[in-house]
């Protein structure tokens, strides 16, 4: 039975990871992919191959063994991920990268290497809530798009993390969250040793594992602490001095204690999640001795937050940015919990359940190679691609990701039924898949 059809503009894209594949498995991995990006319901295996068309040209068996026994590194698909999205991104500018961790929800007594996280979407300080699944740190390139004046965050690395508790009974090594952020970052920076990398993360990931083990290329914007130890930098040794050398200088009032005191503040104006907004800052250089040794950097205090009735503190280990590009680029991190959200709600993140170790290294990283891949073929596409709806009450300016997954399918679809080259399919049957997706459509 002929394997299924992939549209020559999608075809493209897919070829670059050939490599990473031998050839039945490059197969497997195209119709998967096509599956993945087709299917508007859950995303299981068998959903997907049912959404690619290709029931029927290998045995359903053989998609499971794709990602549980073949031999194939998730590692080496995204390093291709990753040059393909570092090439949009012009060398003069600094790649930001932004890091955080997301959990997937899951349930059944049987999924491989899940155990109780806390859940951040539905805890508060005062009860936390936890939830089985798995967690998940990402590494995203942040992507720019100017004329629609919007930032994508483009998933290139992840890491699965799992609990101390199931490290101990499987007898694994276990690394926190932050280790496995460093690690990524490390990948990185070896990968594009001649480029300017600025990380950006949460107040999570603003500690000594990750600030202390940065290269030499890579930059760190984060959310510090407010009653954070900050010190001075240590004095110049006096001639004939004895002892050991100072490593740090006098303690320094904390930004809480410089938040409180009236004077000081200069209002700027700053970006803040696409929008201008006027804000509080007082800045200065300091030691955050705990996090960063004996490294000298810029901490801005900002007050007048929009949606935040509390004073925030951000640090940058570059000297030179001003407290504006601080700040914006501390906002940029945002466009990470957009990719989660929408990986979760149409590309089905949380949907495999897999009973097998190797397959849940593999399995739910297709979601966020799908968001990347999705994006960055609107990219290429977009002159080509049928414009956005105009509706008589709403008029876009700029596509949503739900467009661009639209178009992607559209694209997909148009391909097998209407291509003059695929006539000898235009039939009651090459529609049934269109039908049954749109029926069993979330």
């Amino acid at each position: 039975m002929p394997g299924p059809d992939i549209a020559p503009s999608v075809a493209v894209f897919l070829s670059a990871f050939s490599h990473c594949f031998t050839r039945p498995s490059f197969e497997s991995f195209s119709i998967l992919m096509t599956g993945w990006l087709s299917c508007p319901a859950k995303h299981t295996v068998t959903g997907v191959i049912a959404a690619a068309g290709a029931v029927g040209t290998k045995h359903h068996t053989s998609f499971h063994r794709f990602f549980r026994a073949a031999r194939w590194d998730p590692d080496d698909v995204g390093d291709v991920l990753r040059d393909l999205v570092v090439s949009k991104v012009p060398n003069r500018q600094p790649l930001i990268v932004a890091l955080d961790d997301t959990l997937a929800r899951h349930t059944g007594k049987r999924i491989e290497s899940a155990s109780m996280h806390r859940d951040a979407l539905l805890s508060t300080g005062a009860k936390p809530f936890f939830h089985f699944g798995h967690i998940w740190v990402v590494m995203t390139v942040v992507l720019t798009v100017a004329r629609w004046n919007k930032t994508f965050a483009l998933p290139i690395s992840m890491r699965l993390y799992r609990s101390e508790k199931l490290c101990k009974a499987r007898e694994l090594s276990f690394h926190k969250k932050p280790e496995l952020a460093a690690k990524m970052l490390s990948r990185l920076a070896k990968a594009c040793p001649g480029r300017r990398i600025c990380a950006v993360a949460d107040s999570d990931y603003a500690n000594s594992a990750v600030i202390k083990s940065l290269p030499e290329n890579v930059d760190f914007v984060g959310r510090a602490r407010m009653d954070a130890a900050l010190y001075a930098p240590p004095p110049q040794r006096k001639p004939g001095e004895m002892g050991r050398p100072r490593v740090k200088g006098d303690r320094l009032p904390t930004p809480a204690a410089r938040a409180r005191a009236w004077m000081g503040w200069k209002p700027m104006t700053v970006e803040v999640y696409g929008r201008s907004v006027v804000v509080e800052t007082k800045t200065l250089q300091a030691l955050w001795y705990k996090v960063a040794g004996g490294r000298l950097m810029n901490f801005v205090i900002a007050g007048g937050w929009p949606g935040h009735k509390k004073d925030d503190v951000f640090f940058c280990t570059d000297l030179s940015p001003g407290p504006e590009e601080i700040i914006r680029r501390y906002c940029l991190r945002w466009s990470i919990e957009v990719t989660f959200q929408q990986a979760k709600g149409r590309l089905g993140f949380q949907d495999p359940h897999n009973r097998c170790e190797r397959a849940v290294q593999r399995t739910a990283p297709m979601a966020l190679w799908a968001y990347s891949l999705t994006i960055l073929w609107y990219l290429a596409e977009h002159p080509r691609v049928a414009p956005l709806p105009v509706l008589p009450w709403y008029r876009k300016d700029a596509p949503a990701f739900s467009d661009m997954l639209a178009a992607i399918r559209r694209d997909l679809w148009r391909y097998r039924l209407l291509d003059p080259r695929q006539s000898h399919r235009r039939d009651q049957k090459s529609v049934e898949h269109l039908i049954d997706a749109v029926a069993y459509a979330a």
